[in-house]
């Protein structure tokens, strides 16, 4: 009886125990769904912090030296890189830095212009007594042409539709080309076939402003595009302005706007969202609706102009010219924020000498001076571009709020945006690496060291091709440049260790009395010291 009791009590407890432990799990498990739930909503469009850094996100390496094989930029949009490499073009995805395809030719030039409606497009030139111009779109994916139109420079009798050989215009739907007889017309872009085209109307050319320029008179016509409409600003200094915006699938006038009169300058131009007219020193902006943003008249000898739109804000970049009381100084640039339904200010930034602007969905990108960096695109300018200096960049949310100017973890030129990646071209020895860098944020820690703006070690450039021979020389007679790859012997003279970034730091060579050829290595070592950050 006993032991009766005592089985039906034990199946009681283990039965209580089951249920118990059943429930916890349940309730572990829902705890543990909402966490992730939670999570998820907490990271899923949260804005980026302070942007402080540059984080490399993809690394892709041509064979041949862009200097060598090409005087051609790289062409980039949203989604894709084109990269020149003479007489072949190179197509990446720079989501994730994938090669995708090769497109070939013949041709003595062959130029990618970019992409449009998912194909890209390039130019063949072709020299001497038979040159022509030929305009080719390719399948990104295979590097397959898929269609070509010659230019035709003069109208002729049954070639009304040939490409007339202006640049054509990249939109999201398609290219827009300008045909032989003047008309602007849509592009179907897998066919070639001409969808739309629109007559521009007969209007005289604008008078020359110096008379005795012999070229020719400028077109009273200004095109720019944004990413689904084509705006055609009609108008010449003297003369009323208006302005046309056309639906980039169909050709059809969305709308219209009567600009008045300008006296001394009429100026377009589009970027992500606006379009902005600019009549003397009178700037409006207009959305792609046709809503007027705002109307804002710069100073008279400052210029005003749009670089994007970005969560119901419209950012403007404002160049003030130097003053003619100090020629030493190349002017000044600043940043306006601006309310889309309002026009109302919402903040003003310097922006120092340098006014490139690159906006992403969460951070401005922004130009700044670094010594022994590229400025600009010096493809055409002698020496070697892996003794070059790494750039550096200016981050700011899109609050305007700016951390401290983040160097490159590469030397190099900048190429262009691709989405929210910020592309550099690097020349290395015997082929050129284009690199992606993501804008991200960075938690500082204090106690720890943090060289080259945040940068890892294991992404920091070549440190011996940071210092110049010239800085050398300045801070110490007789130093030599180095490395010298893999060698302890340079010039004749063995040094204490193999001369590479993985070296042991050797004492300061300026407590030395004689100067060897390693102590140019010692001394970048000490100047390349890492920094604690503040």
């Amino acid at each position: 009886m006993l032991t009766d009791l005592d089985e039906r009590g034990s199946g009681m407890v283990s039965k209580r125990a089951r249920l118990v432990w059943r429930a916890g799990c349940g309730l572990l498990l829902t705890i543990s769904l909402v966490g992730l739930l939670v999570s998820d909503g907490g990271t899923s469009g949260r804005p980026l912090e302070r942007p402080n850094s540059l984080d490399v996100a993809w690394s892709f390496r041509t064979s041949g030296r862009a200097l060598d094989v090409s005087e051609l930029p790289a062409a980039v949009s949203d989604r894709m890189l084109a990269i020149p490499q003479g007489r072949t073009v190179s197509v990446v995805d720079t989501r994730d830095g994938r090669f995708l395809s090769t497109a070939r030719s013949s041709a003595d030039r062959f130029t990618p212009i970019g992409f449009s409606g998912g194909v890209m497009l390039a130019v063949e030139q072709r020299f001497g007594q038979d040159g022509k111009t030929v305009l080719n779109a390719y399948d990104p994916a295979t590097g397959r042409k898929l269609w070509h139109k010659t230019a035709s420079p003069a109208l002729r009798k049954g070639r009304e539709d040939a490409w007339l050989g202006q640049t054509p215009f990249l939109l999201d739907p398609g290219p827009a080309i300008e045909l032989a007889d003047g008309r602007l017309a849509g592009v179907a872009p897998r066919t070639g076939a001409v969808t739309w085209s629109k007559r521009k109307p007969a209007l005289a050319p604008c008078e020359q402003s110096d008379p005795d320029d012999l070229g020719l008179p400028p077109s009273p016509f200004n095109v720019a595009t944004t990413a689904d409409y084509i705006a055609l600003l009609k108008g010449c200094p003297g003369r009323t302005a208006e302005l046309e915006v056309v639906n980039a699938e169909d050709g059809d006038s969305v709308w219209k706007r009567d600009l008045g009169r300008s006296r001394d300058s009429v100026g377009l131009s589009a970027a992500r969202g606006v379009i902005g007219v600019s009549l003397d020193n009178d700037l409006r902006l207009f959305a792609e609706s046709g809503e007027q943003i705002l109307r804002r008249k710069a100073d008279r000898k400052s210029d005003l102009w749009p670089v994007g739109e970005a969560r119901g804000v419209v950012y403007l970049s404002e160049t003030h010219p130097r003053a003619q009381s100090d020629p030493g100084s190349s002017g000044s640039n600043t940043l306006h924020a601006v309310r889309a339904d309002t026009g109302r200010t919402i903040w003003t930034r310097p922006q120092g000498l340098l006014a490139n602007n690159g906006l992403t969905s969460e951070v401005i990108v922004g130009d700044v001076e670094a010594a022994g960096a590229y400025s600009g695109d010096l493809r055409w300018l002698p020496g070697d571009a892996r003794l070059q200096a790494p750039g550096a960049s200016s981050l700011m949310d899109l609050a305007g709020r700016r951390s401290a100017p983040v160097p490159w973890p590469v030397a190099g030129t900048f190429v262009g945006m691709s989405g929210d990646l910020f592309i550099v071209r690097s020349e290395e020895r015997d082929g050129t690496r284009y690199t992606a860098l993501r804008p991200s944020h960075r938690a500082v820690d204090a106690e720890r060291p943090v060289a080259l703006g945040g940068v890892e070690r294991q992404e920091w450039p070549d440190a011996c091709g940071l210092v110049s021979a010239g800085l050398l020389s300045e801070l110490g007679r007789n130093y030599v440049k180095l490395p010298v790859s893999s060698s302890r012997k340079v010039l004749g003279r063995n040094c204490p260790a193999r001369v590479s970034a993985d070296s042991p730091r050797n004492p300061d060579p300026t407590t030395t009395s004689s100067p060897s050829p390693c102590d140019g290595w010692r001394l970048t070592r000490r100047l390349l010291r890492p920094m604690r950050r503040a």
